[in-house]
């Protein structure tokens, strides 16, 4: 008897590492799953599944919301000229510096190629105007360092009153993000969802540039 229930014992403890091992497995898929591969931060569908929460978290007490979208500057010419590994270097220092500027509450995320996403939870204009310029000023040390001109440019959307749709927010995002492109290097621009005091009448929308003035000019490394 004594050995049935050793055997049991053993049986019940085998049956219970192996749903250990499933389990640990399970997690490490679902990890990888919300995790890219290049950069190892959140990727596209974390971002997303992450926004849509905070997004409806929000509206439902009436906090503020940003959410910025930025690129690497001049990354197709630099990743075509160079090759793919200091591309994908580039990419991780982006993310690095990207992780190292926001609060803790906040995301970063890498959506595809060169683009970039922040999400930063209860943050109004000023609280993520400050962690652009962090953002900013920690690429350009960086270039000073590393003899790449690292700067980023990007789309700023913040809400203090809920917006129509996570979607709006994003388009928007994505519009100021290629507006900021088109006029040039290190820039963000920004928009705020205000209210309207008067009702009938869309909520005011302020738009404005953040552009840290040129410290430096650093030359692209020659061609080897």
């Amino acid at each position: 008897m004594a050995w049935n229930i050793t055997v049991v014992a053993a049986l019940l403890l085998a049956l219970g590492y192996i749903g250990f091992l499933h389990s640990q497995g399970r997690r490490r898929e679902r990890a990888l799953a919300h995790t890219d591969d290049v950069t190892h931060i959140d990727n596209r569908r974390a971002f997303y599944q992450s926004a849509s929460r905070e997004f409806e978290r929000a509206r439902r007490y009436n906090h503020p919301f940003t959410l910025a979208y930025f690129d690497a500057d001049d990354f197709r010419e630099l990743h075509d000229r160079f090759g793919h590994q200091l591309a994908d270097g580039v990419l991780r220092l982006v993310a690095e510096t990207a992780r190292d500027a926001i609060r803790a509450s906040d995301l970063v995320a890498r959506l595809g190629a060169d683009q970039f996403a922040l999400l930063l939870p209860e943050a109004g204009a000023d609280a993520a105007g400050a962690v652009i310029r962090k953002l900013q000023q920690a690429l350009r040390q960086a270039s000073q360092v590393t003899g790449m001109p690292l700067t980023v440019s990007g789309g700023v959307v913040t809400c203090l009153q809920p917006a129509e749709s996570l979607e709006t927010v994003m388009g928007s995002a994505d519009q100021l993000l290629h507006g900021a492109k088109s006029a040039g290097r290190d820039i963000f621009w920004s928009e705020v969802v205000a209210p309207q005091p008067l009702e009938g009448f869309e909520p005011a929308r302020l738009r404005r540039p953040w552009r840290l003035p040129p410290s430096f000019d650093v030359p692209m490394p020659p061609h080897q």
